[in-house]
């Protein structure tokens, strides 16, 4: 807080007055000795005192706090500078324990009792452990709570929120086909680009429609297209629950009787399940059709032998392999986006944290499900 008084202000404030008596060698205070009412000139009187004891007599003083013990402090320390002692200092019961309490705390800027103590690095890895193993466990179990929620769906008399799934599939699907389209055909022509000097090399010219093939199906675009959803929708709906929470309409929600989990949760996943294929399958195309384009000039590969060659040596598995996973993907940035929101807490700050909590713990988590896939139809012979 700024501390600025001006003239009429400073008239009707009782100011801390300090009297030194030369004859008696006496310090009298009086007034209100508080943060406002402190002028920190008042300290430069005791630059020139006497060096002898001196007696401080504060029992005048309307009011005092901490900072007011603090400049008795520093004035107590500028006179032993000097070679000036103090006798005693006389103050009424009740400011004289509050002065024991802070004889020993000095409030500057150096003192080591105004640092936090500094954590090591250890301390600071097993506090991060120990963060993420709460939030696993947690995750955990609002996973579980979601998939009870959608297997007793429809065994209740209150109805689906159509309108939330609508809403997601507009949000999610329509208006994100422009942006997933585009970033994926750009990355078929980029791996396009990339890949053709090696191809050339060895004379292998009609192999790239292989490669994209297998790589832009099965792996590079679903998992692009789920980041980009993830960036997108997923971050919207951990700020949209986080505003409803932070301006109790979930609470409002619980008092009418309505689940939260049901009218907000359940709509944005099955939303995202539906849309995300969808989107996954415009994706293959345009990617596909990106290194379609650009074959012809580097590799001299028409587009009609592209498609021959798409046709007879990229078995469609790899195709279906992309929307299975396409379909976890979306479950995972839906659940994952609606439990960072319910985790957002009524400060200002908690909404862009968890908002990001959410990108960061949505891709994360389709890495890794994405690396379990591979493995599991890697045994599996698909």
């Amino acid at each position: 807080m700024y501390k600025k008084m001006n003239a009429k202000g400073t008239a009707k404030l009782n100011l801390a007055v300090v009297n030194i008596d030369q004859a008696t060698k006496t310090i009298f205070l009086s007034g209100s000795w508080g943060w406002i009412s402190i002028n920190e000139n008042i300290l430069a009187q005791f630059a020139n005192l006497e060096a002898c004891e001196w007696l401080i007599d504060g029992r005048k003083i309307v009011e005092i706090d901490t900072t007011g013990f603090h400049f008795v402090h520093k004035m107590i320390n500028i006179m032993s500078s000097k070679s000036a002692k103090v006798s005693q200092v006389l103050l009424v019961e009740e400011d004289q324990k509050l002065y024991d309490l802070t004889q020993h705390f000095e409030l500057c800027a150096n003192n080591t009792l105004n640092e936090l103590p500094k954590s090591s690095f250890l301390s600071r890895v097993g506090e991060s452990a120990l963060d993420l193993w709460r939030t696993c466990l947690q995750l955990t179990a609002f996973f579980g709570q979601l998939c009870t929620t959608v297997a007793t769906l429809f065994k209740r008399d209150y109805p689906l929120y159509v309108r939330g799934i609508v809403d997601t599939i507009s949000t999610a699907g329509i208006k994100g086909v422009l942006i997933s389209s585009l970033l994926c055909f750009l990355i078929g022509v980029n791996l396009t680009y990339q890949m053709a000097p090696q191809f050339v090399t060895y004379g292998a010219n009609i192999y790239v429609v292989n490669f994209l093939g297998i790589s832009l199906l099965r792996e590079v675009t679903p998992l692009l297209t789920a980041i980009i959803v993830a960036g997108r929708t997923g971050s919207a709906i951990a700020a949209t629950i986080g505003t409803m929470k932070v301006q109790e309409e979930i609470d409002a929600l619980q008092t009418m009787g309505i689940s939260p989990m049901r009218r907000l949760v359940v709509p944005q996943v099955i939303g995202l399940v539906i849309a995300l294929p969808i989107l996954t399958m415009l994706a293959d195309v345009s990617s596909m059709l990106g290194g379609m384009v650009f074959s012809g000039p580097l590799l001299g590969i028409e587009p009609k032998l592209f498609l021959v060659q798409l046709q007879s040596s990229v078995s469609i598995n790899n195709f279906w392999v992309g929307i299975v996973k396409s379909f976890f993907f979306a479950w995972i940035i839906g659940m994952v986006g609606s439990f960072c929101g319910f985790h957002v807490k009524a400060n200002a700050d908690s909404i862009g944290i968890q908002t990001t909590r959410s990108v960061v713990i949505s891709i994360c988590m389709i890495i890794f499900i994405d690396a379990l896939f591979a493995i599991l139809f890697k045994a599996l012979g698909v």
